[in-house]
């Protein structure tokens, strides 16, 4: 009906606009991909990656809601190249879901067992990807591919138990704003972890520890 066109019309356009506004400029090109095309976000860590995990960081801290890491996975991340100026638009091609920020509290340990399902399916020669594979702001950790993986897991992909061998997860540690110094994860301590929906709530990526 051509009434209702001239309003949709005029309905996309202010859309259009309002997502169209300025609202960062980055000097460095943000990135998933290789020269190839591989998804490198679903492997290792992009600066795409990260800049998703720094901002679910910032957000909470910003907010004076205590976090202590915040997590973004791989597969959530869709952007190609990005440089310059950035809109809304352009934070639609990071992340074109419709999830929502979410922080709960977790222990140590399920912060060690959600890196450790999170990598489970990386092997050394860049041959396997996974779009559960986390970034991750306000920690860092050691990650030993070399090792094989030996998370449980149901037939439907979902957690159901810690290594039965070694973690490949080593050396975690979480940075403290306080003494402003990165500190061994205390396994029975509480901490406040962001993320997304998909991951931390709705078993997205098979993340059951949570």
């Amino acid at each position: 009906d051509a009434k209702v066109k001239v309003l949709e019309d005029a309905w996309i356009e202010e859309i259009e606009r309002q997502l169209g506004q300025v609202i960062g400029y980055t000097e460095v090109t943000l990135d998933n991909y290789d020269e190839n095309g591989k998804r490198l976000v679903r492997m290792q860590e992009t600066n795409s990656g990260d800049f998703a995990a720094d901002a679910l960081y910032d957000l909470f801290d910003e907010m004076d809601m205590d976090v202590d890491v915040a997590v973004m996975n791989g597969g959530g991340i869709r952007n190609n190249a990005l440089t310059g100026e950035l809109s809304y638009n352009s934070c639609k091609e990071i992340h074109p879901f419709g999830n929502v920020a979410c922080l709960l509290e977790v222990t140590g340990q399920q912060l060690l067992d959600m890196l450790e399902w999170a990598s489970k399916d990386l092997v050394a020669d860049g041959s396997t990807e996974s779009g559960s594979f986390l970034h991750i702001a306000g920690a860092k950790y050691t990650l030993d591919i070399s090792e094989p993986s030996t998370v449980q897991q149901d037939v439907n992909g979902i957690w159901t138990g810690a290594p039965t061998e070694g973690y490949r997860v080593k050396e975690l540690q979480i940075f403290h704003k306080e003494t402003g110094k990165y500190e061994p994860v205390d396994l029975e301590a509480t901490y406040r972890l962001a993320g997304h929906n998909y991951t931390l709530r709705d078993l997205g990526g098979g993340f059951d520890m949570l």
